[in-house]
């Protein structure tokens, strides 16, 4: 027992070993060890998990018991006691023991093992067994663990083998006798120094105790020196390697009892192991996390560290930069890259290059021209382009370099003069390339780019500049100027020469501003306006700040305009800063303008600076050049031009909003006649003929302007004056014409005078032979002269006749002279004609007279004669005109022939007294009717100066058409207003039932309430009122304090009632948001348009498929047709004496065979087309059949539109109470206006009377407060139902508004020329309620009206229930017909069609209606015609029938049927969205509720 005991610690000792090394291998090595790489990605080293190598791994046992099948008892260990026996039987699942148990789940409960034969069947030494363990892959092993199912052997060994066929190397030996079994000593030890891979032996665990569930521990590790140093010892890294473990079993342990061969002892001696376990981990050397199966199906290592091999042994391949290592805890020892620059892919490692360098990757076959371990140089005459990347050779001219090699940069080393990366031309300056290099140029640095041409040496000339040596300008230009890029200025001369040179005796000259005073800059803004600058004293620097993003400009003084010629080509500087460096800059920074020229540039035009807040100096050079980007683009000579007559200089000064810009020392370079610097730009022109100045801006004498409006820029060209004057004017041109001509050049005659002027003598011109003032004329052909602008009257070759309607002798050819006149003759003539008087008497010739005409109805005695000169007829009384053929206005009759009698009209009903001359009706006033308009029309009322009002009585209400003189109609019972056209107190409008019905009795409650608190008002009024009347004094000193809180209590009052009021504009609001709808159908109804177009698809598919079957069917029929004539032509022999069937038959019984398949198959093919469209017809009557039930659907949503007009009636009363409420306010107030003004009085009746009052409201207050509270809790209610109902009421409330709107339009229409406008209504209507609300002197009618309401919202509501139960029945309805509406493609493309035609419609209306509206914008109330309102009555019910004729229903009844037919689809589609995420969420909860791993596998850290 003792010895058991010890056996036992010895197992702890074990087990405590085996724990020791799995804390060295796997937690104190690294905590995260399935990670190569850290958080920041660095590589570390890795390990794939822990695991037990054998689990489920088969063993391969050379002895197993079972076949054939034998008895084996269970050792108990006692003597005399009866053995437990058993069979194993391999045959038999519930009895056999094979060695796939071995490494199953070792479950405690239910104990498996492998069991070997007994000793019986010759199992004892020497006789040995092997248990081998093929772990597939080398293995790192940290134990092996047998858990025996009898008692341990006496003597057994491990072995393990570290490749596949490889040797058998001893791991341990367990033996009670070591050295007689083994030949090794027992309790071996290993010391620091020796063979740390030797197997030692031990007698642990060699005991026969205990007889079952013996364990036994090996730890791979444990007595090794080096364990606690493994990372480094390549040792014992090779001990734990293995990728087979053997376990032999040497010799059983018994009692000695075998001695006396007794067959139940010997069977109860026998091997038997419930468990073998390999703890380990899969072998990477710490280059990977996990082994995975390759293709092939074994198990290697998912490397990293760029490793590779199926223990991750080897770099990978371009991976040899380093030698390959074993991962360890402080180094992951990763194979590196080999660095070849990215010229080659191939390199092995060098051993001697890594002793070197620390570098051991050594490139093979460099790409691109590179060589060296890491293809790192060129080779030689090559070299590294500038990105870094392939050589190139050098190419090196051979005569123009020192060298074929070049630098790193490809530069050839080049001879004198000679340029270019390669040496192959001249530098700039030289030319004329030989085997010495490159002579140089001799150019002119003033007009050359100091280049010339390579083989001649032609200098390379400025633009402007040439010569051979650039040593002259071009024709036109001058002053050649090495400052010039250009060379040479142009010659302006004011384009009239081509030859200048530089003048002499001009200096430079600059123009500046450097603000040490103000100066005289201005500001400009963006809108013309002229400002001031800031001046700074301090800085001297001028300023401008912008309020918004516009900029403001600097704008030059005087100083700097005008004829700036002398500027041309020279700079303009200034320094300039910004407030903040947000500059925004723009094209026109700098504006010059002058000579109706402007161009402009950019501030950081010419290589000038982006402004910031430092001051920068800014140059622009004032020339036209492709370097100075001018724009818009103009020629020099237009520059010139400009700066001839410069009239403004514009800076930009703001670039930002809110941001300040600040100008400084600014100068202008031009040129003044004067000593010191010679100003060599300043031209002197050589002038042609005809021009003279230094710039030929003038005309010599003899010579003028050819156009003279074009000033100096006008050509010269010689004066011609016809040698009638010696000289002309330079600028004019105009001769100063002498001889008695005229014009520019003397080449007419004076006025006065003839001639021809052109002659040239100085008789050219002589005097007219006409009157004075009188011109003449030669006639060509005749020379004669002709008097031309005769005075008035006068004709003639020379004057002397009188005109045509004149007489008299203007030359007194006849006698005196006497002027002509014009002919009178008593003004019996006709002007028009011809000769009416002798031309020297004055003697008429010709005379007119006309008829007299005169009416016989209107002259006195019928008479036909007239005055002869006058030719007036003598009139009756009363009648007018010459021929007495009119009445005088304001009277008629003229067919009595006793004069005209009078209209009579009535003053006030006509409109002007006058009438039809005929019948004597009188022009009435708008609704005024009679002969003389003496009484208003039928339906009118209100005779006055204006005529007569429409009465309107609204038909439906009102007894008649016709009201009373005060223009209130006569109402039908439940009816009030002034019209009718409301419901009386607790009656409603209902659309259904013709009239106002009576609300139910419980709203009585409330109206006598009403009734009782406007009695109390009224009382309270009346006693205000009389208390202004009475005689005694009132000296209460509590009256202010009762006065204040009256004051209160109305003002509370008058809050209720606008309270009243704001509720009542809410469900105004409410109302309108079912306008939105419509465009929500609009967009649904695209939707079904869409589904419809994919429904015809899926039916011409489905068309498409059954063709497709009947095609099918055919063929197969001609198949069997085709096989049914083969089996006929088939001939059969009689069968031969062997009595099998010949070929010929087996062939027809197949061919039988397959006829008959195709038959069954063509049949199965023709009854799928059969049920195809079977299912087609179906569908078809599916689809008439909601055809018919559209029918129905129509009436339901007839009978939804009678509700929705009760919802527009809760409108219009809703309208109504806030007028009330309005009024309420205006008569509180009034009453307030009373009592502030009130005398002292005793208020002792009046506090009670106050009290009851204020009790009463009180009590009406709360009333009122539960009233609204079920008013919103009715609405509040609505809501969700209205939701359900907008759809289908939308309609009703378009076509509503539609048709008022369309009223209005039409009374517009029909009252052009005083009509009101939509405005006017409105206030017209609002005066008409206003008025009613007046009649009955009573603000408290809100609240009465509020209860009115509440009782037609309740209405309402009981409506909208029944309504939604409706809507609930077609719902269920429209799901059993969403797949008929599937296929209704051609009745949703027709709603589709009628849907845009009645928005269509709507949209033309409601743009009639605001084109009208905005045309009556100014017309007032007062000019509203009355008289026409009954038209305009006429006019809405036409309009009405208009939009009845228009379907509107119809149509929005289709569309609400496909839209609620859709909606139903949808929702299906969502049903079943929602079933498969319901389906999905259960696949997931299974998924959550399954263990992360399989729980049956034992822990392999415990043995």
């Amino acid at each position: 027992m003792l010895h058991s005991e010890t056996r036992t610690d010895k197992m702890r000792i074990a087990i405590r070993a085996v724990l020791a090394w799995t804390c060295v291998a796997a937690v104190c090595v690294r905590a995260a060890m399935d990670e190569c790489s850290d958080d920041q990605g660095r590589p570390q080293r890795c390990m794939p998990e822990f695991v037990n190598a054998a689990f489920n791994v088969t063993v391969v046992a050379t002895n197993t018991c079972g076949s054939p099948p034998e008895e084996y008892c269970v050792q108990t260990g006692a003597t005399g006691v009866t053995k437990s026996c058993h069979i194993c039987d391999a045959r038999d699942p519930r009895n056999h023991h094979s060695a796939v148990y071995l490494t199953d789940y070792n479950n405690q409960q239910e104990t498996t093992w492998w069991q070997s034969q007994t000793m019986l069947a010759g199992i004892q030494y020497p006789n040995s067994i092997n248990l081998t363990l093929h772990l597939g892959k080398a293995f790192d092993i940290t134990y092996v663990r047998l858990k025996f199912h009898t008692s341990r052997p006496e003597s057994f060994a491990i072995y393990k083998r570290m490749r596949e066929g490889g040797p058998w190397i001893p791991y341990q030996y367990y033996s009670g006798s070591c050295e007689k079994t083994y030949q090794k000593s027992n309790h071996g030890f290993i010391y620091t120094g020796q063979d740390e891979q030797q197997a030692l032996c031990t007698d642990d665990f060699s005991d026969i105790s205990p007889l079952t569930g013996g364990n036994v521990a090996f730890s791979t590790l444990e007595g090794r020196p080096s364990a606690y140093n493994f990372d480094n010892s390549p040792v014992l890294q090779d001990w734990v390697t293995a990728t087979d473990i053997r376990v032999t079993l040497n010799r059983l342990n018994t009692f000695g009892d075998e001695v006396f061969n007794d067959p139940k002892v010997l069977k109860s001696y026998y091997y038997a192991i419930s468990d073998f376990a390999v703890g380990g981990r899969c072998k990477c050397n710490g280059h990977a996390s996990a082994c995975v199966k390759n293709g092939a199906g074994r198990l290697v290592c998912s490397c990293k560290h760029n490793t590779e091999g199926d223990d991750c042994n080897v770099c990978k391949a371009f991976y040899n930069d380093r030698p390959w290592r074993r991962a360890t805890a402080d180094n992951a020892n990763e194979c590196l890259p080999c660095d070849c620059n990215g010229k080659s892919a191939e390199c092995y490692f060098d051993a001697e290059l890594y002793r070197a360098t620390g570098h051991g990757g050594h490139c093979r076959n460099c790409a691109d021209n590179t060589d060296g371990p890491n293809c790192e140089r060129c080779l030689d005459n090559y070299y590294r382009e500038q990105s870094g990347g392939r050589c190139l050779p050098c190419g090196c001219n051979s005569v123009g370099s020192e060298s074929p090699q070049c630098d790193s940069r490809g530069m050839c080393a080049c001879k004198p003069g000679v340029a270019g990366d390669k040496c192959d031309r001249c530098q700039p300056g030289y030319h004329s390339l030989t085997e010495a290099g490159c002579r140089p140029c001799s150019c002119s640095p003033s007009g050359s780019t100091q280049e010339c041409d390579v083989a001649t040496g032609q200098c390379r000339c400025k633009d402007n500049v040439e010569g051979f040596s650039c040593d002259r300008c071009k024709l036109g230009y001058f002053n050649l100027d090495p400052n010039n890029p250009q060379g040479c200025t142009p010659c302006f001369c004011f384009q009239h020469s081509s030859v200048c040179d530089s003048a002499d005796g001009y200096s430079v000259y600059t123009i500046s501003s450097s603000f040490d005073r103000g100066d005289a800059w201005k500001a400009l803004g963006h809108d013309g306006a002229s400002s001031s600058v800031q001046w700074s004293p301090s800085s001297q620097e001028v300023s401008l700040i912008s309020d918004d993003y516009f900029p403001m400009y600097f704008v030059a003084p005087e100083k700097y305009l005008g004829n700036r010629l002398l500027s041309y080509g020279q700079n303009l500087t200034m320094k300039f800063r910004v407030e903040r460096r947000d500059a925004r800059l723009s094209a026109e920074d700098l504006v010059l303008e002058g000579s109706e020229l402007r161009v402009a540039v950019p501030l950081i035009a010419q290589g000038n600076a982006y402004p910031n807040e430092d001051k920068q100096t800014y140059v622009f050079r004032l020339r036209d050049s492709s370097d100075y980007p001018w724009t818009p683009p103009i020629s020099h000579a237009d520059f010139q031009k400009l700066l001839h007559n410069l009239t403004s200089i514009k800076i930009r000064g703001t670039y930002s909003e809110r941001s300040a810009g600040y100008l400084d020392e600014v100068s202008l370079v031009t040129a003044r006649r004067g000593p010191g610097a010679p100003a060599r730009w300043v031209e002197q022109c050589t002038c042609p003929q005809g021009y003279q100045g230094q710039h030929c801006e003038q005309c010599t004498v003899g010579y003028r302007r050819a156009r003279p409006e074009l000033g100096a820029f006008s050509p010269c060209e010689a004066c011609n004056c016809n040698r009638h004057s010696d000289a002309c004017n330079p600028d004019t041109g105009a001769c100063d014409c002498q001889h008695n001509t005229a014009g520019l050049s003397c080449e007419r005659c004076k006025d006065g005078f003839y001639g021809d002027a052109t002659q040239g003598t100085s008789s050219d011109c002589k005097p007219c032979p006409c009157p004075a003032g009188a011109t003449c004329a030669v006639v060509p052909k005749v020379r004669e002269v002709v008097c031309t602008n005769c005075p008035a009257g006068t004709t003639g070759k020379r004057c002397e006749l009188c005109d045509d309607g004149f007489f008299g002798d203007p030359l007194g050819q006849n006698g005196p002279v006497r002027t002509c006149r014009a002919c009178k003759c008593s003004d019996n003539i006709d002007p028009n004609a011809v000769g009416n008087c002798n031309r020297e008497t004055g003697e008429c010739l010709k005379y007119k007279c006309k008829a007299c005409s005169c009416s016989r109805l209107g002259t006195v005695d019928r008479q036909t004669s007239c005055s002869q000169v006058t030719g007036q007829c003598q009139c009756l009384p009363n009648v007018a005109e010459r021929d007495c053929s009119a009445c005088q206005p304001g009277f008629f009759n003229l067919q009595s022939g006793n004069g005209c009698e009078r209209c009579s009209c009535h003053p006030i009903g006509s409109t002007n007294g006058q009438c039809d001359i005929t019948t004597g009706q009188c022009e009435c006033q708008p609704g005024v009717t009679g002969l003389h308009c003496e009484r208003c029309e039928a339906n009118f009322f209100g005779f006055s100066s204006s005529g007569c009002k429409p009465c309107d009585c609204d038909p439906e209400g009102s007894q008649s058409g016709q009201c009373k003189e005060d223009g209130r109609c006569e109402c039908r019972p439940g009816f009030v207003g002034s019209r009718c056209d409301m419901c009386e107190e607790n009656y409603f409008y209902n659309r259904s039932v013709p009239g106002c019905q009576q609300c139910p009795s419980c709203y009585g409650l409330v109206r006598d309430k009403v009734s009782a608190q406007r009695q109390k008002l009224h009382d309270l009024q009346t006693l205000i009122d009389n208390l202004g009347s009475g005689q005694d004094t009132v000296s209460d000193k509590a009256f202010e304090d009762r006065l204040k809180e009256a004051e209160r209590a109305i003002m509370e009052l008058l809050d209720e009632a606008q309270t009243s009021k704001d509720v009542d504009r809410g469900l105004l609001d409410r109302l309108n948001t079912i306008n939105s709808t419509l465009t929500t159908q609009w967009n649904r109804l695209q939707s079904i348009r869409n589904t419809v177009d994919d429904t015809g698809t899926q039916a011409d598919r489905a068309r498409a498929r059954v063709r497709d079957a009947e095609s099918l069917i055919d063929r197969a029929r001609q198949e069997l047709d085709k096989a049914k004539d083969a089996v006929g032509k088939v001939v059969s022999r009689p069968p031969g004496g062997t009595g099998e069937p010949n070929n010929m038959t087996l062939l027809a019984e197949e061919a039988r065979t397959l006829a008959n398949k195709h038959k069954m198959d063509a049949d199965q093919i023709e009854k799928i087309a059969k049920d195809a469209n079977d299912t087609s017809t179906k569908a078809y009557n599916l689809l008439l059949k909601t055809l018919d039930g559209e029918g129905k659907t129509s009436q339901e949503i007839d009978e939804l539109n009678k509700k929705w007009e009760l919802a527009k009636n809760l409108e219009k009363q809703a309208n109504k109470v806030q007028a009330e409420a309005e009024e309420a306010g205006n008569k509180a107030l009034k009453i307030y206006a009373n009592l502030t003004s009130l005398p002292p009085f005793d208020t002792k009746a009046l506090e009670d009377e106050a009290g009851k009052i204020k009790k009463e409201a009180s009590d009406l207050d709360n009333l009122i407060d539960k009233t609204e509270k079920q008013y919103n809790d009715l609405r509040e209610d609505l809501k969700p139902k209205e939701l359900e109902v907008r759809k289908l009421l939308e309609k009703g409330k378009s076509e509503q508004q539609v048709g008022s709107l369309h009223r209005r339009s039409v009374h517009v229409t029909l009252m052009r020329g005083a009509a009101p406008s939509h405005r006017d209504f409105a206030l017209f209507h609002f005066n008409v309620q206003k008025g009613s609300a007046k009649t009955k002197e009573d603000a408290e009618k809100a609240f009465e009206d509020t209860s009115k309401l509440d009782n037609e919202v309740s209405d309402m509501m009981d409506q909208l229930d029944t309504a939604e139960q409706e809507l609930a029945r077609k719902k269920a309805e429209a799901d059993q017909d969403m797949m008929m509406a599937a296929m209704a493609s051609d009745s949703a493309k027709e709603a589709e069609d009628n849907a845009r035609k009645a928005k269509s419609m709507v949209k033309t209306v409601l743009k009639v209606i605001t084109s009208l509206m905005d045309q009556l914008g100014e017309i007032w109330i007062y000019d509203v015609d009355l008289s026409k309102l009954n038209q305009i009555d006429e006019s809405l019910k036409r309009a009405k029938g208009k939009m009845a004729d228009s379907e509107l229903d119809k149509k929005l009844a289709e569309l609400n049927d496909v839209a609620r037919t859709q909606e139903e689809m949808i929702n299906d589609y969502d049903r079943q969205i929602r079933e498969i995420r319901a389906d999905i969420a259960n696949l997931n909860d299974i998924k959550n509720t399954l263990p992360d791993g399989c729980f049956n596998t034992p822990s392999l850290e415990r043995p």
